[in-house]
């Protein structure tokens, strides 16, 4: 996908927690997320809190390796560089949330009108960030909550993914890895028609 009145392609930060899930990068039985954001033609920058992040249990038991990233959140220059940012799907992002820098990414992306979104347990990273108040969000029951205390309206875990406004939020990632993909080319292609981004 090529930005519109432009001849880039679209820029995606895609932001990994201290664990990752094995939908993020396994191509075993459907296409990884990371596959499924290249076939949509998006230029993609993985960064986290370090350089390397582990595979959750799930995906170690299915021979997920430890993934090098290709920076640090604190190594990003301008968040504005990108036409979106993803906080990938994960048990644990305890790194990012302790992170000045990614919560200070998110929160200036949010405000840049950015497209914004999580996946699964990546949803409470943006509660952290505090953009969720007064949408609609699609998480993970246990952070229900933590979305609610942030300001935002859950929906559910097992439902379709949300577009509410610049922000994307899924859940289900192995179910509705398309429609969650498909919902952020949605998002950008809104901003586009707008003249937001």
């Amino acid at each position: 996908m090529v930005k519109k009145g432009t001849d880039r392609p679209v820029r995606m930060l895609l932001l990994f927690g201290d664990l990752y899930g094995a939908n993020c990068t396994s191509d075993q039985k459907k296409l990884s997320i990371v596959t499924k954001y290249r076939r949509c033609g998006w230029e993609l920058t993985l960064a986290g809190a370090e350089r390397t992040v582990q595979p959750c249990a799930f995906g170690q038991q299915r021979g997920a390796e430890p993934l090098k990233l290709d920076c640090t959140i604190d190594e990003l220059s301008d968040v504005t560089e990108f036409d979106g940012i993803v906080v990938m799907p994960g048990p644990a992002h305890r790194d990012l949330i302790d992170s000045p820098a990614a919560m200070e990414t998110i929160r200036r992306a949010a405000d840049e009108g950015l497209v914004v979104s999580g996946w699964c347990r990546g949803v409470c990273v943006l509660a952290a960030a505090d953009v969720l108040r007064g949408k609609r969000v699609v998480g993970h029951a246990d952070d229900k909550d933590a979305i609610e205390r942030a300001g935002g309206r859950f929906v559910g875990q097992d439902h379709p993914p949300v577009i509410d406004g610049s922000l994307v939020t899924g859940a289900r990632c192995y179910y509705y890895r398309a429609k969650n993909a498909e919902a952020i080319r949605k998002a950008m292609s809104g901003q586009a028609a707008r003249g937001t981004r």
